[in-house]
């Protein structure tokens, strides 16, 4: 009798010491929706693991690294203390408000907020003595087209319109119509060169080159003149000979915008009284051709 209780307790015995290698280990890879732990902690959010996962069954699943510590969310190998740069496409992360102090949230701490000053949403980040809003600058509009194609322009004003395009960043201009949109309320600066074909040119002429608002209400936000003195018309200065001259100029205005203000540039002259044409390439693939380069537009935001 008493060599079956020996027994018996030796079996208890090792039965306790193979449940405590077994929870040791448990404790060391511990999974939770999956048989297969791959970390000192992995949950399987969907359930949905093979023996060897793929990417895209990882990215419901949340894994401390068994070496570092660190956390993965759908992540199998995070590098940083919390990493989120799965395969899937929701690696977003929310943080909420606060009405903690940045000193008691110290360096560092981040925040959502739309209360404070200034009113409104965004992210704020703790220097450890205030909150600092966190700004990031838009990418700013850079506009710069040619004219290659003829326009014919009289005594009345005339939008310089179907540009070549060259570049623009935030897609605030459109060429065929020669109209920029202000992509957000700041500065701008509007650089015009122009130049007609030659012609025979009243005395005391000007051309008037101007930057028109389309949108709300149409208005002229600002012009620029510039006069023709000299006679070309076959005066004794001119050795009595009627001489053929070419007028043009360039203009150069910062205009303050609010978001969505449209303006168009825009042209106008009395040099005669009928109409004159800007001089444009007659190849518009050669840059060397000295009929290029006399009609552009750049448009810079500050």
């Amino acid at each position: 009798m008493k060599n079956i209780h020996k027994g018996i307790n030796t079996i208890l015995a090792i039965s306790v010491l193979y449940c405590s290698v077994g929870l040791g280990y448990a404790q060391t890879q511990t999974g939770i929706g999956t048989r297969n732990p791959l970390g000192a902690l992995h949950v399987d959010g969907a359930k949905d693991n093979a023996a060897t996962p793929t990417a895209g069954q990882l990215a419901n699943d949340v894994i401390v690294n068994a070496t570092t510590g660190f956390v993965g969310v759908g992540v199998l190998a995070p590098t940083v203390p919390l990493d989120m740069r799965s395969a899937g496409v929701d690696n977003a992360i929310g943080i909420g408000t606060t009405t903690m102090t940045a000193v008691a949230g110290a360096a560092g701490a981040v925040r959502y907020d739309e209360v404070n000053v200034p009113v409104g949403a965004k992210i704020e980040v703790s220097d450890g003595s205030v909150w600092n809003k966190i700004y990031i600058s838009p990418i700013k509009a850079v506009v710069v087209a040619r004219k290659i194609t003829g326009l014919s322009v009289g005594t009345s004003a005339t939008n310089i319109n179907d540009w070549s395009e060259v570049r623009d960043t935030s897609n605030s201009f459109t060429p065929g119509t020669g109209v920029f949109v202000a992509p957000r309320t700041g500065t701008y600066t509007f650089l015009l060169t122009f130049n007609f074909v030659s012609t025979v040119i009243n005395d005391g002429s000007r051309v008037e080159s101007q930057f028109y608002r389309t949108s709300g209400t149409p208005a002229i936000l600002a012009s620029v003149y510039k006069t023709f003195g000299q006679s070309m018309t076959g005066t004794s200065n001119d050795a009595n000979s009627t001489r053929f001259t070419q007028a043009g100029g360039s203009s150069t205005v910062t205009l303050t915008l609010n978001q969505n203000d449209a303006v168009v540039p825009r042209v106008l002259h009395n040099l005669t009284s009928g109409n004159i044409s800007l001089r444009v390439t007659t190849n518009a693939s050669d840059p060397a051709n000295p009929d290029d380069g006399f009609n552009n537009l750049t448009i810079i935001e500050h």
